[in-house]
């Protein structure tokens, strides 16, 4: 199973928490509500993949890590992983090499909420910074 919600009262951090056992097709299933919470808000939004429930990875992980790290959206921001074991890092880190991006939207590893709305809040006042040098 996996659950899909608004992690801010902003609107500005979408959390998915997944739980053991879940299925790349429940994680499709997501994407029309991920779309239209992305439509509905005009702030770059940060995304949290909460696996502290569900480190079991389905099978074709590769296959599917490849699909999913292709899907971008100008509103996105950083990608924060919770739950994180040597094997979804391992992944993180090639879809990083494969699929290059700016570093405020790569992922990043944390290893509980706290750490993560810390991690999304330094990662934020980056991207004014940039915002601002570029202005």
């Amino acid at each position: 199973m996996i659950e899909l919600d608004w992690d801010d009262t902003e609107k500005t951090i979408i959390s998915y928490t997944f739980f053991d056992p879940w299925t790349w097709d429940e994680y499709y299933a997501t994407n029309p509500k991920r779309d239209a919470m992305f439509a509905s808000s005009n702030e770059v939004i940060d995304i949290i993949l909460d696996f502290r429930q569900g480190k079991h990875l389905p099978a074709q992980a590769m296959t599917h890590i490849r699909k999913i790290g292709t899907w971008d959206n100008p509103k996105r921001g950083v990608v924060i992983v919770l739950g994180v074991h040597s094997m979804l890092e391992l992944l993180a880190n090639i879809m990083s090499s494969l699929y290059p991006q700016s570093t405020l939207k790569m992922p990043r590893p944390a290893k509980d909420m706290n750490q993560a709305h810390r991690l999304i809040a330094e990662i934020r006042v980056k991207r004014e910074q940039k915002v601002s040098f570029s202005a």
